[in-house]
């Protein structure tokens, strides 16, 4: 990598720490071990350079948690030749710093356990599937008021069956990696198209992802959990503060809690039995219920079945969004997964997945073919593209109630269709390809400067 490659990717890293978004460069790739570690460093620097300002505060000023002075009623506000000068600073210290740890001059002050996020992340990257058992509770007031065990034997990709035990029921979620079979006391449910969808709670994977998006990390201690050590972090993610249990043999996560700034709640994640790379029975992740060769299940007494969804092919998507400028403008990596029928949905159609080379790569495009005006979530924002509109938003939370946590999300609205991206939080894969398709860039605007622009808002219709 060149010295001025190094400096852009430094130059944007920092921009978005201070943005407080995710990382550009963890976006749509994987990240290198080379630039891991100037990205550690940046952040050393920011934490060396926060505890320098919060020696500085006078008797009439406050130390915030970020390092900048309030006083009573003002705020100080950086100018914008500071914060470059600042940056190039950031910059420079970043590549200097890298260059004498190389030389062996700098140990762990500024590459903390030879940076245990990176090393976490790689040893999910190798991993191949685990089994065990784990609990999830949660406290308030001292009192559990709820838990959970979960017997989870995984495979990658997002192929798993997990037996969930609660308020004495049993609930099984079985995936084959293309399907999700969820069978209940009364009723069993099948969805053909998100087979990962049960999976965010536990998922050792969730919790790797979740770690590497922290701004900062710390290590706090270590401690003993099912006879192995591990490290304890700190981190914090989504506006919540997080500790989670590293084991030090596997750098694989075994616990990790939520506790509320009051103390009044926690929610614990942990780990009671692990094995990491088992061998697995593929006939595991098949229900038991479903005749070898055929796709009949067989029920139970007063048991019910449905199909949530269903699986299509690309002939079957009748829509005026342009599919194959969407298909020629997609990254290399990315493949078709499914092309999901959703004939339950009230707001779309069609659901095309596309998957990445990593686990949590993905593009998920929503169509329909009768666009709603809607309503927007907080802090989106807004444009004009082509004959409509765009909203974007690469934090948004909890989308559809189907993806836990934020997503990246792009959604372009004209009289003839509506199209509704979701990709990884902090991705701007879902804009970017929205106009390579119109052939437009988005043009930013207010709502009130785009309905004075005269563009046109759908009239809504009923069904997709």
């Amino acid at each position: 990598m060149t010295e001025s490659k190094k400096k852009e990717i430094l130059s944007d890293f920092i921009d978005d720490l201070n943005k407080e978004r995710k990382p550009r460069a963890y976006r749509a790739s994987q990240v290198d071990e080379e630039t891991e570690k100037l990205f550690e460093t940046v952040r050393a620097l920011r934490r060396t350079q926060r505890k320098g300002e919060e020696g500085k505060g006078t008797k009439n000023s406050q130390v915030t948690k970020g390092g900048g002075r309030t006083g009573s009623n003002r705020q100080q506000v950086e100018s914008p030749l500071a914060w470059r000068l600042k940056k190039a600073a950031l910059v420079a210290g970043a590549a200097l710093l890298i260059l004498v740890a190389f030389l062996g001059v700098l140990d762990t002050e500024y590459f903390p356990q030879q940076n245990i996020v990176h090393g976490v992340v790689k040893a999910y990257e190798d991993l191949e599937s685990y089994a065990g058992t784990a609990e999830i509770r949660s406290r308030r007031n001292g009192e559990v008021d709820y838990q959970e065990t979960i017997e989870i034997t995984y495979q990658k990709p997002w192929r798993y069956k997990a037996v969930h035990h609660f308020d004495g029921r049993e609930v099984k979620n079985i995936s084959d990696g293309e399907r999700l079979v969820s069978v209940y006391p009364h009723d069993i449910t099948v969805d053909n198209v998100f087979p990962e969808k049960e999976l965010w709670r536990y998922h050792i994977g969730n919790q790797v992802w979740e770690l590497k998006g922290a701004e900062e990390v710390k290590e706090v201690g270590e401690e003993s959990i099912l006879g192995r050590q591990a490290l304890v972090l700190e981190y914090r993610y989504r506006d919540y503060d997080y500790r989670m249990w590293i084991d030090k043999k596997t750098n694989l996560p075994l616990k990790k809690e939520l506790t509320r700034h009051d103390g009044t709640s926690s929610l614990v994640v942990e780990f009671k039995d692990i094995e990491i790379n088992p061998q697995v029975d593929p006939e595991l992740f098949t229900h038991e219920g479903v005749k070898p060769g055929e796709d009949i299940f067989i029920l139970e007494q007063e048991q019910e079945y449905e199909e949530i969804n269903r699986r299509g092919s690309l002939e079957e998507v009748n829509t005026p969004f342009n599919l194959e400028k969407l298909k020629e403008s997609l990254p290399s990596s990315y493949d078709l997964f499914a092309v999901g029928i959703l004939e339950e949905n009230p707001f779309f159609r069609y659901v095309l997945r596309f998957r990445g080379e990593q686990e949590m790569d993905f593009l998920d495009v929503y169509l329909s073919s009768s666009p709603r005006e809607g309503a927007f979530f907080s802090a989106s924002q807004l444009g004009k593209l082509g004959e409509g509109y765009v909203e974007v938003n690469r934090g948004a939370p909890n989308v559809m109630d189907l993806y836990v946590g934020d997503r990246s999300i792009a959604r372009w609205v004209t009289p003839e269709f509506e199209a509704f991206l979701v990709a990884n939080q902090g991705s701007d894969l879902p804009l970017k390809l929205l106009e390579k398709v119109s052939g437009e860039e988005m043009e930013d605007a207010t709502l009130s400067q785009l309905k004075k622009e005269s563009v046109e808002f759908p009239a809504e219709k009923e069904g997709p």
